[in-house]
């Protein structure tokens, strides 16, 4: 059985004559989100149209209408100027109405009427938010205790007042609402709290609705009567679920967004083929790429390949995507477990909003349970051993000969050295050192950028110039005469000016760097540090050589022009050593991410891997949360969503969590990064309007 609905909402008139309403488009998103909210209405395509002209208006209800299958359940929702004749005939305001010609500018009740009446739907629900709406069922045949169920027929009206009452707005008539109008607000609250489920069933059927919505108006206004009409008998037809029971105490309405919701729905299917791959016994995804089905295991391939099913899931998914995106341009690895997190933290802001927690209150708890991560970390973290390279390397990889070669590899560049990962022309691995140095400064604009995946700068067979101190006019003349092709220049300082300059030109890429760097640089491209006397005298002697440059915003690394002959325990005398690192496609990404969660361990640490560090922290988090309750139900959102990739890794794995293999470990760097990305891509989630 398919549920689907129409909401119209129509606020702004050109007709100065009738007022502006505020409430319809307040009500109508809130509604939309309950109805398309899978926990609650279930609905499966949901159209919001707001102050349409009235042709867009019967069009819109011609197509949800007629296209609909004998087990359908449709619902058509009106929050309008409503408009009665001396004749007694209704009318529903457009955007382009004029007040007293309805006829020929509004929606007549008649039209509606015969729509719904040759509809082929099982089960018809109208339900009217609208002055006057009672006046749409005089002369209908009501079977007002009728209604329907799955398997029923019928046809079912609500109106919000009877045919000569006003429609309110808590103590204003809704011709001049402020917010939300009494019906809608009232029936909106009865099905996010579930309060509606009046037999305490767990669910929630045209009948209660309208007996709930009807004693919440009459009890805060007298003179205001809903309406309830039937055209059929029939077992109840179930319009939400409301969670199993009649709740002790009502909740606030729900404060989440149809937007949000989409944003949610988009996500989650764009995570789990990613989550599917996490651990070392996560399994492989298969998605369609330009209509073929590709096995893949690599987070990022598999986000940057999926293609949801439905349109509307597209936004969802490039959340994703740039997640493990900020997460591997970090630290090369966690994507997938990055994944994990901010999927379970949307999940738990979701029911969070679902109790009415406020998305602003929420978004203040996951930023302080975020920034509070750092100090936890810190406080968890162990120092990298030695004999921990190889374990971390064949974790993070997947691969224990990809361990060893990068253990290798570090124990000659040191842990913190120079070591460029490249694709070759062979699928074998194999690898080359060489005099480099990787140093913790990176390009001096973004407009250097070559590499825009990236985000970095590449150089390939380039010249280098050194220059002590700041660069000047001098020195500026000096690289304009510099042979054509790639040139690194290294400084101390740089104007605004010259870099303007330089960047017009496009002549090299800068980076700034302490005066120390300058002696080592010099010892692995030749060439001279210059300084402002020098620069006069300079002539082509004075420029190095460097086989590969790459610059992120984070840090450089420059690799000489000629391989050297080691041994494994050969030590590099006078300069500083790297290696090049050539593998086919598929392995660079893997040998990348090695060598990245090498990088980061030695500078943060480590923790317990498979996930268990990040549930350990989200733990810890859980047992300090304090403050207002809304930003407690944010910092409990994220600090729960902590244990969603050791969770994933034992589901992957066929295991319990206990069960989950103690020897892992992962980089505490890694670790801060997962769960900074996430909590962004949380609060990005929160501020969907």
């Amino acid at each position: 059985m398919g549920r689907y609905a129409l909401l119209v909402a129509t606020g702004e008139y050109a007709d100065a004559r009738l007022s502006r309403l505020r409430a319809p488009s307040q009500d109508v998103e809130r509604l939309a989100a309950l109805l398309e909210d899978p926990e609650v209405g279930g609905f499966a395509g949901v159209k919001v149209l707001r102050d349409a002209a009235d042709h867009e208006i019967r069009r819109a209800v011609e197509d949800v209408l007629a296209s609909r299958a004998p087990d359908d359940l449709v619902l058509l929702y009106f929050s309008c100027h409503g408009l009665t004749t001396a004749a007694r005939r209704l009318y529903f305001a457009a955007a382009n109405t004029v007040q007293d010609r309805p006829a020929g500018t509004a929606i007549p009740r008649t039209f509606l009427n015969e729509q719904l009446e040759d509809c082929r739907a099982a089960g018809r629900i109208l339900v009217l938010d609208c002055c006057f709406s009672g006046a749409y069922v005089e002369g209908f045949k009501d079977a007002s205790s009728a209604v329907l169920d799955d398997g029923g027929e019928g046809y079912v009206v609500l109106t919000a007042s009877n045919a000569y009452e006003y429609a309110f707005e808590e103590d204003t008539l809704s011709l001049e609402a402020p917010r939300a109008s009494l019906f809608t607000d009232v029936v909106i609250e009865g099905l996010s709290s579930g309060a509606a489920d009046l037999d305490g069933d767990g669910w929630i059927d045209v009948n209660e609705l309208f007996s709930y919505a009807y004693r919440e108006v009459r009890g805060r206004r007298s003179d205001q009567t809903p309406q309830f009409f039937a055209q059929s008998a029939g077992p109840p037809l179930r319009v939400a679920r409301a969670g199993g029971s009649v709740p002790s105490a009502v909740r606030r309405s729900a404060s989440y967004t149809s937007g949000q919701l989409l944003v949610a729905r988009g996500f989650r299917a764009a995570a789990e083929p990613v989550c599917r791959t996490l651990g070392p016994l996560g399994r492989r995804s298969v998605v369609f790429v330009d209509g073929r089905p590709v096995e893949l295991a690599d987070a990022a391939a598999i986000a940057a390949a999926f293609q949801p099913d439905d349109p509307r899931d597209a936004l969802g998914a490039s959340y994703v995507r740039e997640l493990i995106s900020e997460v591997h341009l970090a630290c090369g690895d966690g994507g997938a477990s990055a994944v994990a997190v901010a999927q379970g933290a949307i999940g738990r802001l979701i029911e969070a909003m679902r109790d009415g927690h406020n998305p602003v209150r929420l978004l203040r708890g996951v930023r302080a349970a975020a920034a509070r991560t750092d100090d936890l970390l810190d406080g968890m973290a162990v120092p990298l051993g030695t004999a921990d390279v190889a374990r971390l390397a064949s974790a993070a990889s997947g691969s224990p000969y990809i361990g060893g070669m990068v253990e290798h590899v570090v124990g000659v560049t040191g842990r913190q050295g120079a070591v460029l990962v490249e694709e070759g022309i062979r699928p074998a691995i194999d690898y080359e050192i060489t005099r480099g140095l990787r140093f913790d400064r990176g390009y001096a604009s973004a407009l250097f950028v070559t590499d825009v995946g990236r985000r970095a700068a590449v150089l390939a067979d380039a010249h280098v110039l050194l220059f002590s101190g700041g660069l000047t006019d001098q020195a500026l003349s000096l690289v304009a005469k510099s042979e054509r092709g790639p040139l690194l220049v290294v400084c101390e300082s740089l104007s605004d000016v010259l870099l303007s300059a330089l960047l017009r030109r496009g002549e090299a890429l800068v980076v700034i760097a302490e005066n120390a760097t300058l002696s080592r640089l010099q010892a692995v491209v030749g060439g001279l540090v210059l300084d402002a006397d020098l620069v006069l005298a300079a002539d082509s002697k004075a420029f190095g050589h460097a086989a590969k440059v790459v610059a992120t915003e984070r840090d450089t690394t420059v690799v000489g022009s000629w391989p050297l002959a080691l041994g494994p325990d050969t030590a590099i005398v006078g300069g500083d050593a790297a290696a090049r690192i050539r593998a086919g496609a598929e392995d660079v990404l893997r040998i990348d991410r090695a060598v990245r969660s090498v990088r980061s361990a030695a500078h943060d640490g480590v923790l317990r891997g498979g996930g268990m560090g990040l549930r350990a922290l989200g733990e810890r988090l859980a047992a300090e949360a304090g403050g207002p309750p809304t930003e407690v139900a944010g910092w409990r959102a994220l600090a729960g969503a902590l244990a969603e990739p050791s969770r994933r890794i034992a589901e992957n794995a066929a295991v319990e969590v206990h069960e989950l293999d103690p020897s892992l470990i992962d980089s505490v760097g890694t670790a801060r990064a997962v769960v900074a990305a996430a909590a962004r891509t949380a609060a990005r989630f929160l501020l969907v309007a």
